[in-house]
């Protein structure tokens, strides 16, 4: 199932991935197979459900001090998760916590094979653009610099969006979704309405004992 395939499916279902006769997506029951912690499921959904979804090559959210509990869930997740095309790491961390990067492997890989985003990550300094290498140098980044600029090329902004963002130091956008939108208003508003639709449908299958595995589409 591609990137496109699952857009269609929200925009023609109202309530989501009904068309599956309840189940939750990626899976063969609504029942729970991956026990966590539930703060950290919910954050996870809330945050990446458009990358879990598979509508979007990744996605972040942030972990305030972890437990051994915590880690040791995410360990478990990350192994469960990676059959399915998932795959997540954390990309910083300070006194504040985690930064966690959640992402679809082979959306990432496409994006990174972009002539154009092959161009602008260049100037950055980025010089190998497989998704290990890439990831690599996003981590160096974030060592010296709080929020680099060309993160939203991982979040799958759209270009204009990224570039106009940096040209305009953050200024004077058309409008403010996901992020801040310098091109094309309606395609992103479009977007926005997908993720949010996305996100409110996996908080509610999750919240009714869907695992977290059981909602992420295989691709």
């Amino acid at each position: 199932m591609g990137t496109r395939t699952n857009e269609v499916l929200y925009g023609q279902m109202s309530d989501g991935f009904t068309m599956h006769g309840g189940m939750c997506i990626g899976g063969s029951d609504d029942v729970r197979t991956f026990d966590s912690d539930p703060e950290l499921l919910e954050r996870i959904v809330r945050h990446c459900s458009p990358t879990l979804a598979g509508l979007k090559c990744g996605s972040m959210f942030k972990i305030g001090q972890r437990s051994q509990d915590t880690i040791h869930s995410l360990r478990l997740l990350q192994r469960d998760i990676k059959s399915k095309g998932v795959r997540m790491m954390v990309l910083h961390n300070d006194d504040g916590g985690d930064l966690v990067f959640v992402y679809r492997y082979n959306l990432l890989e496409q994006r990174l094979n972009d002539p154009e985003v092959r161009e602008f990550l260049n100037g950055y300094g980025y010089r190998v653009f497989s998704v290990n290498s890439a990831l690599k140098e996003l981590r160096h980044r974030f060592r010296v610099c709080p929020m680099p600029p060309e993160v939203g090329v991982f979040l799958d902004y759209p270009m204009e969006d990224v570039k106009g963002y940096i040209e305009n130091e953050g200024r004077c956008s058309h409008c403010i979704g996901c992020w801040k939108v310098y091109g094309n208003v309606a395609e992103a508003e479009r977007r926005f309405d997908l993720y949010r639709r996305c996100r409110d449908d996996y908080c509610n299958r999750l919240s009714r004992g869907c695992s977290l595995v059981n909602l992420i589409v295989p691709m």
